[in-house]
């Protein structure tokens, strides 16, 4: 049930003009968190620095708005968004 409303949420915030140029940047950052795991023994996450459903924003799923960041980090943050970074 969590993993449906996940991807019916991605794919409401995904935009029209989504493309090949992002598909290749999610492929990217999935190979970067595989690299940086073999690296450090850590779990890395691709992140959307403006969550899909936040409590007061409501980002976009697309290039611009993707982290790749630690497990830890992603899950700690849950769908808060700090915009003085």
């Amino acid at each position: 049930m969590r993993k449906a409303n996940r991807r019916a949420r991605t794919l409401q915030a995904t935009p029209k003009w989504y493309g090949e140029f992002d598909e290749f940047v999610l492929s990217e950052a999935y190979r970067l968190c595989k690299l940086r795991e073999k690296a450090t023994g850590v779990k890395w996450e691709i992140d959307h620095v403006v969550p899909l459903k936040g409590e007061n924003v409501c980002g976009l799923h697309w290039g611009a708005n993707w982290a790749v960041i630690t497990q830890f980090e992603n899950r700690s943050k849950g769908v808060k968004y700090d915009n003085r970074n």
